[in-house]
């Protein structure tokens, strides 16, 4: 019969197991998904590079009636080619500072010659249509257009900044986050670590009855399992991350998007547990089942010999 110390102290490391399984998928699942590779990827399969098009010919043609530079001049040199590269850009440029690069500023998005070149065109045409006389280097014509031209890129790396890695850095969170984002191959192999540190305990709590750390393993797997899948569950089911009130549709694609996918990624790790759980416990039974028999062969053999010696 197991011994009630031997109960309690697979109980209190199976307890600990749990958590430390928990923290071991949710450590992993991050080092996988949080890399500037996958969010690109995530943007492109959004296409976001389209949704970011529209959203900026939306803008420029509400600012004609302030600039007089209509949508068009701008919308024809800025391909979709152009938008995902810098996409892309702003979200290497935001993992560059978490893997704490060289990084001292950000350099900004690439150059778009053929944009520069309509904005100034459409200058000179204007200012041949009104006769302005254009004096010098020092003419404020100069000033409004290379106004206009900063303008433009300006707003355009805004809205290509999808996951608003500027302003994560301007206050300071990408800061923040960094030593633990850089810690995460670390912490993973410590939680891995203490996971199978862990289970190592619960076979030497039963050494005497191994099969029955089958049962306390698959029931640690089960519980951190199923920790971990409910509240994904919940939401994904629940439509959670649609609630959010992100007015810029690009900005709301992208973060949805990422919460989902990473969601989705954690809650296949701990279904990966209630299967392996549900492994463990099928070995427990066939061995258990093996042990009744010889248990029962021992004592009909046990049976036999009383028998035989009463009979004597």
């Amino acid at each position: 019969m197991k011994s009630k110390g031997s109960y309690i102290s697979s109980f209190i490391v199976t307890l600990l197991l749990v958590f430390s399984l928990l923290a071991s998928i949710g450590c992993l699942t991050a080092k996988k998904f949080a890399t500037a590779d996958n969010l690109i990827k995530l943007t492109e399969q959004k296409n976001l590079s389209s949704v970011v098009n529209k959203e900026l010919e939306k803008y420029f043609t509400e600012k004609y009636a302030d600039t007089g530079i209509p949508a068009e001049i701008y919308m024809k040199n800025i391909s979709d080619e152009y938008l995902k590269m810098t996409i892309s850009g702003e979200i290497r440029y935001g993992f560059a500072v978490l893997n704490g690069e060289n990084v001292k500023m950000h350099e900004g998005i690439p150059a778009n010659t053929d944009l520069e070149k309509s904005i100034t065109e459409y200058y000179e045409n204007y200012a041949d249509e009104t006769d302005y006389e254009i004096k010098d280097e020092n003419d404020p014509y100069y000033q409004k257009l290379a106004k206009s031209k900063n303008e433009a890129f300006k707003v355009i790396e805004e809205y290509c900044d999808v996951y608003k890695i500027n302003a994560l850095v301007n206050h300071g969170i990408l800061k923040k986050v960094k030593p633990i984002y850089v810690k995460l191959p670390t912490l993973s192999i410590i939680c891995l670590g203490a996971s199978a540190f862990l289970a190592l305990l619960v076979l030497v709590c039963n050494f005497k009855r191994l099969k029955d750390a089958l049962y306390w393993l698959g029931t640690a797997f089960l519980c951190s399992g199923i920790f971990g899948l409910i509240p994904c569950l919940y939401l994904l089911k629940s439509n959670y991350f649609a609630a959010f009130s992100i007015k810029q549709a690009q900005i709301f694609t992208a973060y949805t998007t990422a919460m989902e996918t990473f969601t989705q990624a954690f809650m296949k790790s701990s279904i990966i547990l209630i299967a392996a759980a549900v492994l463990f416990y099928v070995i427990f039974s066939i061995c258990s089942a093996f042990s009744a028999k010889s248990e029962d062969k021992a004592t009909d053999k046990t049976d036999e010999k009383k028998t035989e010696s009463a009979e004597k």
